[in-house]
């Protein structure tokens, strides 16, 4: 897929029911915009490019996790 720095992809994530995800992909491969990547591609690459050594203990990162869980709550 050519791209140029004015018109790069953007990604989107769809949901498409197992039984049907076989003829989905072999319909999107028709168009010749469309790129298919795994999500274990994704993981991966995100994991690759994860920040290594990072200065956050347990309790940490549980205050952040607790504090966007009580951001998120309905009122």
């Amino acid at each position: 897929m050519q791209q140029t720095t004015s018109q790069l992809p953007e990604r989107i994530m769809l949901r498409v029911a197992p039984a049907k995800k076989a003829a989905f992909l072999e319909m999107l491969k028709l168009f010749d915009f469309v790129e298919i990547e795994p999500l274990s591609t994704q993981l991966k690459r995100y994991i690759k490019n994860a920040p290594k050594n990072v200065p956050l203990t347990d309790d940490d990162i549980m205050s952040e996790v607790r504090a966007a869980r009580k951001q998120a709550k309905p009122a």
